[in-house]
């Protein structure tokens, strides 16, 4: 389900780490028991539990979930290799890393049917916020062509894109879920992943890129957290 290269997850992994919100982390990791099963879906390598396991209580365990069994022998936590689009294996908490945006509204449903009464940290979800330094004038038509191919069909249904961090945060509200969202950018300035990211938005957009070399690129992602309601609340972090 990934459908992401080892290097492009190595590429990106610095800029996750420092992006994801340890504010919502904090909040998911008081939601658990010591010894809780974390399920992390669409893993890839596993880099979110592998920076998500200092915030835990103690004993906890990440089952590592992806339907790619190359980028899953690097993970280096229990892991399996399934598909996303079946049935969700039984866990105490729930946790992802840019999926959200992949999947249908449909799975979404289907997700918080399975997940209901577990804590969820969904991170790293677009949310069609795009900002380049110095401006160019085919940036416009660029991110706009960009946003049409986000809302493609990726494996799951018709994806979400930009519309998936507000699409889980009112599902889930009307669910019966506590539901806090926070900014978990990348700010990248100069270097390998700027290029790679503008160069690969540019390719989904399917227009001529512009010669201008770019100083600095901000892409807007949002963390989602998800507390049942016999949790405390966890207050508003956006």
């Amino acid at each position: 389900m990934s459908g992401f290269s080892a290097d492009w997850l190595d590429l990106r992994g610095p800029a996750d780490d420092v992006a994801r919100s340890k504010d919502l982390a904090r909040a998911f990791a008081r939601a658990l028991k010591p010894g809780a099963k974390i399920v992390d879906l669409g893993a890839g390598t596993g880099a979110m539990g592998r920076w998500l396991r200092p915030f835990l209580p103690k004993r906890c365990t990440i089952l590592s979930i992806d339907g790619d069994a190359m980028l899953l022998s690097r993970a280096k936590a229990p892991r399996l290799r399934r598909s996303l689009a079946g049935r969700l294996p039984p866990a105490d908490a729930y946790v992802s890393t840019a999926l959200i945006d992949l999947v249908s509204a449909a799975w979404l449903r289907k997700f918080l049917k399975a997940a209901r009464g577990k804590p969820v940290l969904m991170c790293l979800a677009v949310d069609g916020r795009h900002e380049l330094t110095p401006v160019h004038g085919a940036d416009i038509a660029i991110f706009a062509a960009f946003a049409k191919h986000q809302r493609r069909w990726k494996g799951l249904g018709q994806a979400l894109g930009p519309l998936a961090p507000a699409a889980l945060v009112a599902e889930a509200r009307r669910r019966g879920w506590h539901a806090a969202s926070a900014r978990s950018d990348w700010d990248l300035k100069s270097g390998a992943l700027l290029d790679a990211t503008f160069a690969g938005i540019v390719e989904a957009a399917g227009l001529p890129a512009p010669r201008a070399k770019r100083a600095r690129l901000i892409v807007g992602h949002r963390d989602v957290l998800l507390i049942p309601r016999r949790y405390p609340r966890t207050g508003r972090l956006a």
